[in-house]
């Protein structure tokens, strides 16, 4: 069944793995704070037993850790979201000949109010989080020991310019670490549509020069540019009922997820071993010396295409626990540094003052630290998020 004609169906089996995806990206956030041999490799002290945390950084289970891919994997989600709705809206409307009417002045009072409202719709919860990381550390750094080292390096109004412009245009993370890539997700979103947009001409021969011209110029200008590509390309395959669901594209889904689970635990930073090896000595020889991220991002393109061919998994994803994760997923995301950081560092100097031993107090933090993002998150949903989009209805 094809996209045009579920319309008011959600794509349920993506809350859960945007869930995954906002939960794993705190995980990685916290092993840099923790053990960030997971990160930089062996060039970093150990600090877990069997050197576990070393081999995170290189081996293929270090997925569970690599934040990288798994950002990889939310900003695809976030084009294949815009594109899915796009050529929802439109698909009624694909006739060539078909004449302007109600039908048509709907999907494009719907595309606009896309554009129109995205920016608010990113910037209100991930503004009023990053308002409030900074009134804490400029508050509260001073009065206690563990915060040292958080210490503000911007003014309020430096901060505000940061939050609310820079970020959107460019990579910016001044105001708060993992904002990094809010410029993808936003700017990508307009890419999005115009691609979209470009699946309906009429020519189909053309579209491939087009999809080939246009992800060689947006990789070129950055690389993370190439998950709103494969966003929308997964889109318009799933759109186009070409894998509809059968015995044999069951089982070829097996290849794209283990692929993409295998390539997603490419390292972002240690030396590739093992196989990686032959592909970081691709890297040498790409443009300007790309290919961490591409490879991240086809993996991320690879799982989600994998997803797509074998409702099995999409079922599994669309689990109500792992819905209500994806629900609550904006909230995980701009909470858990200020949560991490404020609540546990006093957490982990309580916990080895009291002699406990540094894996089983990494684990003890870990937990509480997750129990509690779940819940300010869930209340951050139920309180900003849900303002929001009444306000934003009325409009």
């Amino acid at each position: 069944m094809t996209m045009t004609t579920q319309n008011s169906k959600r794509i349920t089996w993506i809350d859960g793995l945007k869930g995954i995806a906002c939960l794993l990206i705190f995980t990685h956030h916290f092993s840099l704070e923790y053990f960030n041999g997971a990160y930089f490799g062996g060039v970093m002290e150990s600090k877990l037993p069997f050197q576990l945390d070393i081999r995170l950084s290189y081996e293929p289970y270090g997925i569970l850790t690599n934040g990288n891919f798994w950002v990889c994997v939310f900003v695809t989600l976030a084009a294949f979201l815009t594109a899915a709705s796009v050529l929802r809206t439109i698909g009624g409307v694909t006739a060539p000949n078909h004449s302007a009417g109600p039908q048509q002045k709907n999907w494009q009072e719907k595309l606009s109010g896309m554009i129109v409202k995205r920016y608010v719709r990113l910037v209100v919860p991930c503004g009023i989080a990053g308002i409030l990381y900074w009134v804490l550390r400029q508050c509260l750094v001073p009065l206690v020991e563990s915060y040292h080292g958080l210490e503000n390096l911007l003014t309020f109004e430096q901060m505000l310019w940061h939050t609310f412009v820079k970020m959107w245009i460019v990579p910016d993370q001044e105001a708060l670490g993992p904002y990094w890539m809010l410029y993808i997700i936003f700017l990508g979103t307009f890419i999005a549509i115009i691609l979209a947009l470009a699946t309906r001409y009429s020519r189909r021969w053309v579209l491939p020069f087009f999809f080939l011209t246009a992800s060689l110029l947006l990789w070129a200008k950055d690389e993370y540019y190439l998950c709103v590509v494969a966003g929308v390309l997964l889109a318009w395959v799933m759109d186009s009922g070409v894998l509809a669901d059968s015995r044999r594209v069951r089982r070829l889904a097996l290849i794209p997820l283990i692929a993409g689970l295998y390539l997603g635990g490419y390292p972002s930073y240690a030396q590739p071993v093992f196989f990686y090896r032959y592909l970081g000595r691709l890297c040498s020889h790409i443009f300007a010396g790309k290919g961490i991220a591409t490879y991240h991002v086809l993996a991320a393109a690879l799982l989600i295409l994998g997803i797509i061919m074998c409702p099995p998994v999409q079922r599994g994803l669309s689990v109500k626990p792992l819905r209500w994760l994806g629900s609550i997923s904006m909230g995980v995301f701009v909470l858990h540094v200020t949560v991490m950081q404020f609540v546990g560092r006093p957490l982990r100097d309580m916990f080895l003052g009291m002699g406990m031993s540094y894996p089983l107090m990494v684990l003890a933090v870990y937990l509480i630290l997750l129990v509690l993002l779940l819940l300010l998150a869930w209340g951050f949903h139920n309180t900003v998020e849900r303002l929001q989009e009444k306000v934003l209805s009325r409009f």
